[in-house]
């Protein structure tokens, strides 16, 4: 297994994580309700289970922001692998 091989595989892992977290979010805030209701008779079960959802997605925010750097930043070390690795067969 080369060293390129295993980047790919934890850049995989990783993207994969990214993907499902995001894909996790987007279900979360489906339900989230976009409007703002200005008098005083707010439907409290509403308010209840717009406040989980934020708790929700804030939660996971950081493990988001995690996984997407670290798939940005395995992306451009696999390209940088692939250049180094294919550059002295290169002839110009």
């Amino acid at each position: 297994m080369t060293i390129l091989s295993a980047m790919l595989i934890a850049w995989a892992l990783c993207l994969l994580i990214f993907i499902a977290l995001i894909i996790y979010r987007s279900q979360l805030t489906r339900h989230e309700v976009d409007e703002v209701f200005l008098n005083d008779s707010v439907d409290h079960e509403r308010e209840i289970e717009h406040d989980e959802i934020v708790r929700r997605v804030d939660q996971i925010d950081p493990f988001l922001k995690t996984a997407g750097g670290a798939a940005a930043l395995l992306t451009l070390s696999v390209i940088g692998a692939y250049v180094a690795q294919i550059l002295p067969t290169v002839h110009f």
